[in-house]
């Protein structure tokens, strides 16, 4: 194994058409084998100005290798050194001297990690194999390194493996220094634009850039379902949670409480209730009111000055879309071996992970169309997509590589701004941000809960990159964030988020909430009107920041301990105090979990 590895490598180093631009310019790339077998050879970089390029042909890559590694000297340090590390899911890490750990980012919502040491500061963007990239960190005897490992798994490469490495100059380099390139690379290959820019001719954006998100969920069956596979004689009975009188109750009461401005979405309006039988969504369900009182709901919000959407997913299917005679295992995801691929229990029962490329031509299409009809109009949700990594689909009719699948991804995406006026989505990832509003959440990360190994703090490194561009709200546990603890509320200030809020957000019967056990709901009226007073603190509050929704943030740092400083593109600064104790400003008094907003 180890000469025929030794053979390539040598063919290898031609492909990267090398130019020395100093002691700095080599790589070491790590190969190992299925079975073992490891190989480093050094490379030497292409140099063009400030950026170090690296590209291995795919055909260089043998059969069989289980993963590449890429190890550049910046970034690599000695356990006591000055400098920091970021990766894309906004854990932060110092080369503070630890016990020997490892890390590796589980969430790589974005291509691009950064690291400064000693020897300079680096943004690091992978530009081929991007979805098989791993961010890592691990310490060793004394040494840190951080690298991207490319985990092939025994998959031939379908691109080949290359990597961008900006050198920053800054002699003092910060996180949001190494996230503005990153965000400079996107805006100058016209992948993104500025909301400023592209709300000027689209009234659904400009509407929901200015407003809080409510989701009602409003019909489900039992979570876990104890029916896998379920059809019409097995289907188990949908909760009526919320029915379409009761959300024309719900919007009353926000005009009654004075909030002027939600773009309400509505979960489980489709037959059989939340994740109940996709990919069949019609008819609307019967049991929550059927299809004329949807369309009096959505027409009473529109006329209250409220956007109104929906929730829809494509990435899930259920054996219960036969009852509506849509099940069909063809369109279903495909592992190598040829077997479906299963994903959670929920209400429809087993998911079963399905080819984008299926569910855009025989659903989202045609269902676009039918939901528009309804009246919806705003950034129409698609469930699960941005929040995961692309998969790859090993189906004989309809193969697909992970660029494929992010491919008919922002088709799908590109497809509701067309129709609804925009796109949201769960999560960040940025493989279908080109065509993305509104991200639900970003990160999964509790604040406040203990970091990983060799990670210190978790920082708004995504926000750096997308603020102004795209709307998002920063963690799964800032859902309903005015009736969660001070210090969850406050990053929702800190990192610039949008609010969301959510009635009935915790719905399973066992197992995790992720967004949280505190909750909205509106069973009576008492309820109702209490949830609705802890939405309108969230509304009146958003009403005097919902401006920097539309600025890049431009820095965050610590000013203090535990005081940090967020600026935004207009010169606006938010400083949050989660100290015990009061903390002065400039002369002005920040209370403990508490914030000041200034303009500098």
């Amino acid at each position: 194994m180890t000469h025929r590895i030794l053979a390539w490598l040598s063919a290898f180093v031609g492909l990267c058409s090398p130019v020395a631009i100093g002691a700095d310019a080599a790589v070491q790339l790590v190969f190992r084998q299925a079975d073992g077998a490891t190989e480093t050879r050094a490379v030497t970089l292409v140099a063009d100005g400030v950026v170090q390029h690296l590209r291995v042909s795919k055909q260089a890559i043998p059969a069989g290798t289980r993963h590449v590694e890429v190890h550049h000297p910046m970034a690599t340090a000695k356990a006591g050194e000055d400098g920091f590390y970021v990766l894309s899911n906004g854990m932060y890490g110092t080369f503070r001297e630890r016990p020997n750990a490892a890390y590796r980012n589980p969430h790589v919502v974005m291509p691009v990690f950064g690291v400064s040491t000693p020897r300079g500061a680096m943004t690091v963007i992978v530009t081929g194999l991007r979805y098989e990239a791993f961010q890592m960190v691990d310490l060793k005897g004394g040494i840190y390194r951080v690298f991207p490992r490319f985990e092939l798994n025994d998959d031939a490469p379908d691109d080949d493996l290359a990597i961008e490495f900006h050198r920053v100059a800054a002699d003092h380099a910060t996180y949001a220094d190494l996230a503005k390139v990153y965000r400079q690379f996107q805006l100058d290959r016209q992948v993104v634009r500025p909301l400023k820019e592209r709300l000027r001719d689209n009234s659904e954006l400009a509407y929901a850039a200015g407003s809080i998100v409510v989701r009602v969920r409003m019909g489900w069956k039992p979570v876990p379902s104890p029916v896998p596979e379920q059809n019409a004689q097995n289907e188990p009975p949908m909760k009526v949670a919320v029915s379409f009188d009761r959300l024309m109750k719900i919007i009353d009461e926000f005009k009654q409480q004075g909030i002027e401005r939600a773009e309400f979405c509505l979960v489980g309006w489709n037959i059989g209730g939340h994740d109940g039988r996709y990919p069949q969504i019609f008819p609307v369900d019967q049991r929550l009111g059927g299809e004329n009182k949807l369309r009096k709901a959505i027409a009473k919000a529109q006329d209250a000055g409220y956007q109104i959407v929906c929730h829809t997913n494509y990435s899930d299917a259920y054996r219960a879309s036969q009852i509506g005679g849509l099940w069909d295992e063809d369109y279903l995801l495909r592992a190598r071996d040829g077997a479906t691929v299963k994903g959670g229990d929920w209400g429809g029962g087993t998911t079963y992970q399905t080819c984008p490329q299926c569910m855009y031509e025989r659903f989202s299409r045609s269902d676009f169309a039918r939901i528009r009809d309804l009246g919806f109009r705003g950034l129409h949700y698609i469930d699960v997509y941005s929040t995961v990594n692309p998969r790859t689909c090993y189906s004989p009719n309809h193969p697909l590589t992970k660029e494929g699948f992010a491919h008919w991804t922002r088709r799908m995406g590109a497809d509701a701004q067309q129709t609804f006026g925009g796109f949201a989505s769960e999560g960040g990832f940025d493989y279908a941000v080109s065509h993305l509003d509104y991200g639900l959440y970003i990160s999964f990360y509790v604040p406040g809960s203990p970091t990983p190994a060799l990670i210190d703090r978790h920082v708004p490194f995504w926000q750096l990159v997308y603020h102004g561009i795209v709307l998002s709200t920063p963690y799964t546990a800032t859902t309903n964030y005015t009736i969660k603890d001070p210090q969850i509320q406050l990053k929702l200030i800190e990192f610039g988020g949008r609010p969301m809020f959510y009635f009935h957000s915790r719905f399973r019967d066992a197992g995790t909430h992720w967004m949280g056990n505190d909750d909205l709901s509106c069973a009576t009226d008492d309820e109702l009107v209490r949830s609705v007073a802890l939405v309108k603190r969230g509304f009146d509050e958003f009403e005097t920041l919902r401006h920097l929704q539309l600025e890049f943030m431009e820095s965050h740092s610590p000013v203090a301990d535990q005081v940090f400083k967020t600026t935004f593109s207009d010169g606006t600064s938010i400083v949050s105090n989660y100290g015990d104790a009061d903390w002065e400003y400039r002369g002005r008094t920040i209370k403990s979990m508490g914030y000041l907003v200034v303009k500098e």
